[in-house]
């Protein structure tokens, strides 16, 4: 009796399985079930769209929102930029990896560069993304040493990009404090000018109101040196005198009033080191490089002996407003002893140097 009791339990369980397959099929994929392999979803990343051939020039800044180049940012973590434990091979291997990455997204691969603790492996880094975003087109090692000196190593390297104003903002967002940031912005608009006055001024924008100034100052003295008469052009169509006048000074802080002559002090006395081409200096035909200053006037007020006066107070006598008379007692640089000084007239005019870009 037990034993046919026993054999009813079973088949009334053999009975209750079935039933339970049959209102409850299989699970489907991503129930958490183990799939069979030639069924799995591929472990690969969706791939990106494909970038512009030349990294940077096809987005302008601000093309990509904020939220968007964090998001992808963070969808694609950067794979491992180095593997070996050997310095050289270290090294080797960071460079072959910025070369596809500069190549690539170029968020992604500063914040990659910037995630590199070890400083000499972060510089080969950088330097990599500069010379391929650069075309290899760098300034010269001293300078560019002498901008790392100054400023850091992130916002040195970062100079080397003010050609390609879309990398050095992105470059100066990402990489640089404010001061760097700043110096970036500064030597990217200059560089900017020749092409686009209005986008190299407006790059300040995305500075602190309190920057400005300093901003708009660096950048007219940089054309003022460079191109003095586009700068003063247009400093001159600014309606807004609050605007207008100290784009003029920033302006003339470089290429002033006056008669076109680099001085310095020897023995007490001005000498002329330099005469401006095209300058009245030059226009006059009667000062040269060595002649000796004795004595100026203004206008046709008495001469002032400037021997013993400093450099500066010199130069602000010789500056003033346009079309002035200035009167200079000078003695050429092979005149003999005892000779008396010749007094050369000259009119002030606005100094004007036009560079042509290296």
């Amino acid at each position: 009796m037990k034993v046919k009791a026993f054999l009813a339990l079973i088949l009334a369980g053999a009975a209750l399985g079935a039933a339970i397959a049959l209102f409850h099929p299989a699970s489907q994929p991503g129930s958490g079930e183990p799939l069979p392999a030639d069924t799995a979803p591929s472990s690969r990343r969706a791939e990106r769209p494909p970038l512009a051939a030349n990294p940077g020039t096809a987005r302008k800044p601000g093309t990509l929102s904020q939220a968007a180049a964090e998001t992808t940012a963070a969808q694609s973590p950067a794979a491992p930029v180095a593997t070996s434990v050997d310095k050289l091979e270290r090294l080797t291997q960071i460079r072959e990896s910025f070369r596809n990455l500069a190549a690539g997204d170029s968020t992604a691969a500063l914040r990659t560069a910037k995630g590199i603790a070890d400083e000499n492996e972060r510089e080969t880094a950088l330097l990599t993304l500069v010379t391929e975003w650069t075309q290899g087109n760098l300034r010269p090692p001293a300078q560019r040493a002498s901008a790392v000196f100054q400023y850091g190593l992130e916002t040195g390297l970062g100079l080397e990009l003010t050609s390609r104003p879309d990398l050095a903002v992105l470059w100066a967002n990402e990489m640089t404090d404010p001061p760097g940031r700043a110096a970036i912005l500064q030597q990217t608009a200059t560089a900017l000018l020749d092409s686009d006055p209005a986008a190299a001024f407006a790059l300040g924008n995305s500075l602190p109101q309190a920057e400005r100034p300093k901003f708009l100052d660096a950048v007219y003295a940089g054309w003022g040196s460079k191109d003095t008469d586009a700068a003063l052009r247009w400093a001159d169509q600014l309606s807004d005198p609050v605007e207008r006048e100290p784009a003029l000074a920033a302006i003339r802080s470089v290429a002033p009033v006056g008669i076109g002559a680099a001085l310095s002090v020897q023995d007490g006395y001005p000498v002329i080191n330099q005469v401006f081409p095209g300058t009245p200096a030059e226009l006059s035909g009667q000062l040269h490089q060595g002649d000796r200053i004795v004595a100026l006037a203004q206008g046709n007020n008495p001469f002032v002996d400037v021997r013993s006066l400093s450099l500066q107070d010199i130069v602000q006598m010789v500056r003033g407003a346009p079309g002035t008379l200035l009167q200079l007692q000078v003695l050429s640089a092979d005149a003999p002893p005892n000779s008396q000084p010749q007094t050369v007239p000259i009119v002030r005019d606005q100094i004007k140097f036009k560079r042509s870009s290296p």
